[in-house]
Order: C-alpha cells, then structure tokens, then sequence
C-alpha cells in the first residue's frame, strides 16, 4: 500500500493544492490579457509556463508542515510611483498703458464718475458712446490695456 491509501486526507490536500495552483495560472493569466485589452496594447497571450514539479509530500505526516508547503509565486515589483504634479505660475498682470491717471477698476470708475459729474448730464451721456466705440457695453467690462484709450476718448468730450 503506498502512504496515501493510509492517509486519505493527504490526496485530498495534495489535489486540493494542485487545483489551486492551476486556477491561479489561469486568473493570472486572464488579469494580463485584460489589462492589456483595457491599456489597447496588443500583447500576445503569455507563453504556457513549464509547472515546476509539485513538492514531494512526506508520508505518514498528516497535515502540511513548512516542509510540505510549496513556495509562493515571485511577486512582481510593485510600479513605479508617478511623478509629481507640476504647477504652472500665474499669468503675469498686464501692464496698464501709460497716460491713464488710473491703473484699476476702482480708478476707472472713479475717473469716470468724476468726468460724468464734470460734463454735466447731457454731455456726461456722450461717455457711453466712447465705450461702445469701444466695444463696451459697461464701464466695468473694460480691460486694462484699454484704459488709456478711454481716458483720451473722455478727455476728447471735455475739449
């Protein structure tokens, strides 16, 4: 009689371990045909491995020792870290155009409200004008690289 018919449990865990393997080998296998499908590379299916003899198996020990355990499979280095992100700095403030009195909006609505006061109503509405000559359809939608075309068309409505 050979050492398994003595111990029943044995072929049990010996056919056990060996069916594990093998399903492993096959999800193994179909996690990196996945991954591949999923990262639209084309990979071919990995080469059949040659299965390294299953570890002998001492008779009479009825359970599995250190001995009687196969080694676990290399584990793959994990991936390298991605690099960090980078920050792009702010764009740079534009420069105001000389010959304004003014270089902000608050400036700007000030000047003009000064202006408007200073032309009286009827020649105040004539501000608008220079605006949508402009472009503007409101005083707080002007850019600042426009402020000296402003401030000369204004001054052009108080001479």
């Amino acid at each position: 009689m050979t050492a398994s018919q003595f111990n029943p449990l044995l072929t049990v865990k010996k056919a056990s371990i060996m069916s594990l393997e093998n399903e492993i080998k096959t999800l193994a296998a179909a996690v990196i045909a996945l991954t591949a499908k999923i990262e639209g590379i084309n990979v071919a299916a990995p080469a059949p491995v040659a299965q390294a003899p299953a570890p002998a198996f001492k008779p009479g020990i009825a359970s599995a020792g250190p001995d009687n355990i196969p080694a676990p499979a290399p584990v793959a280095a994990p991936a390298a870290m991605p690099a960090a992100p980078s920050f792009v700095a702010p764009a740079p403030v534009v420069a105001v155009a000389a010959g304004a009195p003014f270089n902000d909006p608050k400036g700007l609505l000030e000047y003009v409200m000064g202006a408007y006061k200073a032309l009286g109503a009827d020649k105040g509405q004539q501000i608008q004008g220079v605006l949508t000559s402009m472009g503007y359809q409101n005083i707080n939608d002007v850019k600042p690289e426009h402020y000296a075309q402003l401030h000369a068309g204004v001054e052009a409505l108080k001479g």
